[in-house]
């Protein structure tokens, strides 16, 4: 399996360079990846179907993010079929964005190659790129990170309804954009993810941090991962500004308890290269 893959991306030069009103504005029939201006460790995959992007990173969100499945092993193209039948998802909806580090990249794909698991096109594609582009290398038989802390990143392209894909408008093009480079920067920058994990600790209550925990269940999230959960709760708590993915109403708590939440972690939140204003506290969600 070994750098056997027939796709290659080009060189780092040929990729394309944007912020994020560059990105979210973008328009493609094909596959497009960008690097963000504000981050140079986060690289995005703008998919123009919801169902080539799933079919990329479906098995590596089961692996690093899900419930997990009788054992930790990356599922065969039969068992994650098999999994998305058991949470009621399909390869277009079980996430409508990802964001995965280089190193856990490179565990999906050494335990795929350690158990013969094949590859699918889009998968790789992912291994090609991270390869070309430095951030992994092949030393004695294994994938080792370069750039560990990096970040691949995923969004959809806005679409109309399908027949085996649901729609994606603007607002939720913005929102997966917003919630997936928070996860980025929680990933590449030391100081913005010290100031989540103080923030869940010390400023959350202990109902605040079971409402997240409840509510991130019912996604099929790995909440025992401490590291997910706040990283999580950071991304859906000020960068999830549509309401249908994300709410008062839909964490289990008052409108206004939101608000002071977000009120509480602006006073504190260190500088990063995310967006400002994402979510208004004036919006009431």
């Amino acid at each position: 399996m070994f750098l056997s893959s027939a796709w290659a991306v080009a060189p780092a030069t040929a990729l394309k360079v944007g912020d994020f009103n560059n990105i979210e504005a973008a328009q493609s029939k094909e596959l497009v990846i960008w690097r963000y201006a504000k981050n140079p460790d986060i690289y995005i995959f703008d998919y123009p179907n919801l169902t080539q992007q799933g079919m990329a990173f479906n098995r590596v969100t089961q692996l690093t993010e899900q419930v997990n499945v009788a054992y930790k092993h990356v599922l065969t193209k039969a068992e994650i079929e098999d999994y998305l039948i058991s949470i009621k998802r399909t390869r277009a909806t079980l996430a409508y964005g990802n964001d995965v580090q280089i190193s856990n990249l490179v565990l999906f794909f050494n335990l795929a190659e350690n158990d013969n698991v094949e590859l699918n096109i889009e998968e790789a594609k992912l291994l090609d790129f991270v390869l070309s582009q430095g951030l992994v290398k092949v030393w004695r038989k294994f994938y080792q990170a370069i750039k560990p802390n990096a970040v691949i990143l995923s969004i959809p392209q806005v679409q109309e309804n399908r027949a085996d894909e649901p729609a994606v408008n603007a607002l939720v093009r913005r929102t997966v954009l917003s919630h997936e480079l928070s996860h980025g920067e929680f990933f590449s920058n030391e100081y913005y993810s010290k100031y989540c994990i103080q923030f869940w600790n010390n400023v959350l209550t202990d109902e605040q941090k079971e409402a997240f925990k409840q509510f991130l269940l019912k996604y099929n999230y790995s909440v025992s991962n401490g590291e997910l959960l706040v990283n999580e709760t950071q991304a859906y708590l000020m960068f999830t500004p549509d309401p249908s993915s994300f709410s008062a109403e839909k964490l289990g708590v008052k409108v206004e308890e939101l608000k002071e939440m977000r009120t509480a972690f602006r006073k504190g939140m260190p500088g990063t290269s995310l967006p400002n204003n994402v979510i208004n506290n004036e919006e009431g969600n």
